[in-house]
């Protein structure tokens, strides 16, 4: 079979020779150069198509998080990033198209135990993340999305609501950190919106409300005052009658770090350990809780109570109220024997009623 003939290139008018390659022009003091520096740059080309071929999950994963999830919160980067690097130690070091199925399932066995939300945001940025590498003709397919290599349905709704000997330990064991933990049961406040607030400032005695008009976000290890993330996020909770004797007289932060100021995420995280343990002594056995339990119980309280849907969306800041049917309100045996009562009382009446009318 004859050779191909090479490309006869015209001198310019400035002696010099030009070929083209994908809209790229190469220039040689003689045909052969520039034919040359075209053929160069396309080894260069094939072999770095052949190195991005043979990608890791693990080069790729450090490469796509920067450009794919710049735009979001510090807090929710660094989530991501702790997500992928579950990865690194079970499947980084293997190539994107060696991942297979087997080595999804073993990803999923190491998120047994943990929340279903957690499992599902993990999927979700797997799944984004071998998506956008077929896109970039890294890999053929995806193997999160298998239908033999599921993850773990994991426990929903694992948040609750207290139970009346731990809201009785609350209200009765001293701490430094007691009044930040009944302002979370008593009005229904995040981690975050309790951490800024000061006396007498935001809490107003006189109209018997506390102010939220700001919260702490974390980066890293270090705090940062924000404003609430939506419009619902501010708002005035009232200051009901069993928190109000403990901010009475009080100045200054209501959760101040050692140095009197904002605490930082580990400060926070000491200062709940050490409340539990205080908690725990007291009781004589262990007693656990998240922070955000509390929010749950007051939202719980508050339903109890019979307070309108409306009103409670306002207290808890939220603007939908699916929120709190879905995650907040959590049924105790108490509503339960109220709302028996109740229904046997519209009963007796309507007996009575169907009786007379006789």
């Amino acid at each position: 079979m004859p050779r191909p003939k090479a490309p006869q290139l015209k001198q310019r008018a400035d002696g010099r020779y030009r070929c083209k390659y994908k809209n790229k022009e190469f220039y040689g003091n003689t045909a052969k150069e520039a034919l040359m520096l075209r053929d160069e740059y396309i080894r260069q080309e094939s072999v770095g198509t052949l190195l991005r071929q043979h990608m890791t999950v693990r080069q790729y994963a450090l490469e796509w998080l920067p450009i794919h999830k710049a735009g979001v919160s510090p807090k929710c980067y660094n989530d991501y990033a702790v997500q992928l690097e579950k990865l690194f130690p079970l499947i980084g070091d293997k190539e994107l198209t060696a991942v297979s199925v087997d080595d999804v399932a073993m990803v999923w066995n190491t998120f047994s135990g943990l929340s279903a939300s957690t499992i599902k945001r993990a999927r979700m940025l797997y799944v984004s993340l071998f998506d956008t590498a077929i896109e970039n003709e890294l890999c053929r397919k995806n193997p999160f999305k298998s239908k033999f290599a599921q993850p773990p349905k994991g426990p929903s709704g694992s948040h609750r609501a207290l139970t009346d000997e731990e809201i009785r330990l609350i209200l009765t064991v001293p701490h430094r950190f007691q009044l930040a933990v009944l302002i979370m049961l008593y009005a229904g406040l995040r981690r975050g919106e309790v951490l800024p607030l000061v006396a007498p400032g935001d809490v107003d005695l006189k109209r018997n409300v506390i102010h939220v008009t700001k919260a702490v976000r974390f980066t890293g290890n270090q705090p940062e005052i924000v404003r609430p993330k939506t419009a619902a996020g501010y708002r005035d909770v009232p200051i009901f009658s069993t928190l109000r004797p403990f901010l009475v007289g009080r100045i200054g932060m209501v959760a101040p770090s050692s140095s009197g100021k904002v605490m930082s995420d580990v400060a926070f995280r000491r200062a709940w350990d050490s409340y539990l343990l205080a908690l725990s002594q007291a009781a004589g056995h262990p007693v656990s809780f998240r922070p955000h339990d509390l929010r749950h119980t007051f939202c719980t309280m508050l339903r109890d109570a019979g307070v309108e849907m409306k009103q409670a969306m306002i207290w808890m800041g939220h603007s939908d109220e699916k929120m709190i049917l879905r995650v907040y309100d959590h049924v105790r045996d108490s509503r339960t024997r109220t709302s028996v009562i109740q229904v046997e009382k519209l009963l007796k009446d309507q007996s009575e009623n169907q009786v007379s009318s006789l």
